[in-house]
């Protein structure tokens, strides 16, 4: 990244800071739709995939952004005893170009995007249903600034059942 993308960089990112914080302007958000029923037989694994969406009017950076400055996104879950979190993938960002650094591609999500994760349950697993909690960190931007980073809770539950 050049001096001046990063300087411009920094720049939005503070003017990002100030708009932020302006009384009726608007919030950067990210959702994440209800995860329905998930069940894993003991001593298998179950593939889950999470769905979020971003206003409109944002995107935010993807799990590997393009420069070091900028937030990437970060799911972190944690699985009740004896669910144990197997994977975690992240989908390839969309590569755009801003005003704010016109010479340069950053990598990020819009819209509607998933983060696909495995759960495993050990053959010995109680029948049971086991909570996963966690949380998805993320840097939204407009296409003007980026916002603070933000975090928004991640919790469903995952159901084993005995062959």
């Amino acid at each position: 990244m050049t001096r001046k993308a990063v300087l411009v960089l920094l720049a939005s990112l503070l003017a990002g800071l100030a708009f932020a914080q302006a009384p009726g302007t608007t919030v950067p958000s990210v959702i994440m739709a209800p995860v329905g029923n998930v069940q894993v037989r003991a001593g298998a694994s179950k593939d889950v995939t999470l769905d979020f969406r971003i206003g409109s009017e944002f995107h935010i950076n993807s799990h590997t952004p393009k420069s070091e400055l900028l937030i990437p996104t970060v799911l972190k879950l944690n699985a009740s005893d004896p669910v144990t979190v197997a994977d975690v993938k992240y989908p390839a960002g969309q590569d755009v170009t801003f005003p704010f650094s016109p010479d340069e591609k950053l990598s990020v999500y819009s819209g509607d995007f998933s983060i696909d994760t495995v759960f495993k349950a050990p053959a010995n697993a109680a029948a049971g249903t086991y909570p996963v909690t966690g949380t998805l960190r993320f840097q939204a931007c407009d296409h003007s600034a980026c916002y603070p980073p933000k975090t928004i809770p991640v919790q469903f539950q995952v159901t084993v059942v005995k062959k």
